[in-house]
């Protein structure tokens, strides 16, 4: 949806970047809010110079490099101070930014002694710091158990080609001058990201993390908002235009399949859930084991509820499944996919959407997206020092995800076709 609206944004980043570089190089002032000034010693912090490139510029391999205390980077890789965010210079692309702040991220990735732990690099951390290149935060994130070191940027391309979904792109991680191997770069949900993709007033983003598997975020319990928020509903807009009493009506509404299309944006849950489907991830909102970890948007404008894809690392057989899995398989652990599978329209155009992908991207476009990306990060992954797999299963692996698609695409033509 609103696919415009996310390439006109890169195309004024693009130009942003090029006038700002091309400023610095005549003497000029620099790029206005975001760039300018240096931020070096002695400048002015809350204005970051410009990025060399677009942030999450997917054609290159981006150099990430930071700088910072060795008992604090220890600190992170031992997850032993929690969220607090560690003082630390970063150089991006070549761009030096003083004064970031730097912690520890992830979920399953996130523990003691895991040397390509996830990061979170935040730019305004810190009072009076500022935003870069339009973004307060990046994920820096480490697909420690993904040998392959492609699976969620893939996922995400496919996510992106149908709805809205977080950019990525690939780095070598550089820290204190030793390198930490090839990581993904994510983009957060957040105001800016959601502003891409949906119009004004920004309104309320919840990430959706039940506490157990067995708990259905989509349950209605009652009015009172303190049932959902903060768990499972997390927050993560202040001061959005609507406030958390639109959760309960959306719940309450979606017990009724006929009510479903006036509170969900009906045509992106369907996007999502056939996405998932074809990339067969194992987590999200159609995880193995019941809804985890994804997010929900609710647009002012519309009145409904858009689900965004977060974090679709376990795909293409990463977990040894095999490439037959059922259309249908984990869509009766929660009310929201219930309703889609239930309803007989509804059923009829998961499956058409499911059609329709595979023909806008086919077997040869997203092979030709792994060779692609193979190349960017083939030197960098074989040198990574620190990934828990050799070099002959990185080739291994990336060569699966391409025969693990095929057979996929060959088994879902089944399927539809009964």
């Amino acid at each position: 949806m609103d696919m415009w609206r996310r390439k006109a944004r890169g195309i004024e980043a693009a130009t942003a970047v090029a006038l700002a570089v091309a400023l610095t190089g005549c003497g000029g002032g620099g790029q206005s809010g975001d760039g300018g000034g240096g931020g070096g010693p002695g400048g002015n912090l809350s204005q970051r110079p410009a990025p060399a490139f677009p942030i999450f510029d997917g054609t290159r391999l981006h150099e990430v490099s930071l700088e910072m205390s060795a008992d604090d980077w220890q600190s992170i890789i031992n997850d032993t101070r929690g969220d607090e965010y560690r003082h630390a210079t970063l150089t991006y692309d070549g761009v030096k930014l003083e004064d970031v702040g730097v912690r520890p991220s992830g979920e399953s990735s996130r523990f003691p002694g895991n040397q390509k732990i996830s990061t979170r690099i935040k730019f305004d951390a810190f009072d009076g710091r500022g935003h870069f290149g339009g973004y307060r935060d990046i994920n820096v994130k480490g697909e420690y158990d993904d040998s392959s070191m492609l699976r969620e940027r893939l996922a995400l391309y496919y996510f992106a080609t149908f709805m809205p979904a977080p950019q990525t792109a690939h780095a070598r991680l550089i820290v204190n001058g030793e390198l930490r191997g090839v990581f993904t770069l994510r983009e957060d949900w957040d105001q800016t990201s959601v502003a891409a993709h949906f119009p004004e007033p920004v309104g309320p983003l919840y990430r959706i993390r039940p506490p157990d598997h067995a708990t259905d975020a989509y349950v209605y319990l009652g009015a009172d908002p303190a049932l959902y928020v903060p768990s499972p509903w997390e927050p993560q807009i202040k001061m959005p235009a609507r406030g958390d009493d639109v959760i309960a009506p959306m719940l309450q509404a979606i017990a009724d399949p006929l009510a479903l299309e006036t509170v969900v944006d009906v045509a992106t849950l369907i996007d999502y859930i056939a996405v998932s489907a074809i990339v067969m991830t194992t987590d999200g909102l159609v995880g193995s084991s019941g809804a985890s970890d994804h997010f929900q948007y609710f647009d002012p404008q519309s009145g409904k509820f858009f689900v965004l894809p977060w974090d679709p690392d376990n795909t293409f057989g990463s977990s040894g499944e095999t490439p037959e899995k059922l259309i249908y398989s984990k869509l009766g652990r929660n009310m929201l996919t219930i309703a889609v599978r239930d309803r007989d329209d509804l059923r009829h155009r998961y499956k058409e959407r499911i059609a329709e992908m595979m023909a806008a991207l086919p077997v040869a476009t997203v092979q030709a997206q792994v060779d692609s990306m193979y190349a960017l990060i083939r030197d960098a992954a074989l040198e990574d020092p620190n990934k828990i797999f050799d070099n002959g299963t990185f080739e291994w692996a990336v060569g699966d995800v391409k025969t693990f698609t095929a057979a996929r695409y060959a088994n879902l033509q089944g399927q539809l076709a009964q």
